[in-house]
């Protein structure tokens, strides 16, 4: 449902019948820097974020190849779905960091 008429029924469900409709929770998005090395060869690497204010580490399978700007998606480790709803997913968006001496050398050229 959508528009005036999705909210019309979603009032109409939580504040008169006191009824919770399962909503899925936000996604979150993140950057996770990677080197040249673990961005070309694939690999799995720790990864901390805070979820509701706590610190938590995952491991993260990075695919090998991939490329600056690309998204990582993970499941379910979004923000915690309403009235059973299911958890929102996180996107890590992919920045390579590109070694100083790379740059000069890059900059020279």
């Amino acid at each position: 449902m959508s528009g005036i008429l999705g909210k019309l029924a979603k009032f109409t469900f939580t504040k008169i019948l006191g009824i919770q409709l399962p909503e899925k929770g936000k996604d979150w998005k993140d950057v996770i820097a990677l080197t040249p090395a673990q961005a070309e060869k694939g690999q799995e690497i720790e990864y901390s974020y805070h979820k509701r204010g706590k610190p938590k580490n995952l491991m993260v399978k990075i695919p090998p190849g991939i490329k600056n700007g690309q998204r990582i998606r993970l499941k379910g480790m979004g923000a915690q779905g309403k009235g059973g709803g299911e958890s929102g997913d996180l996107y890590l968006r992919v920045l390579i960091k590109v070694p100083l001496t790379q740059k000069i050398k890059n900059f020279l050229k």
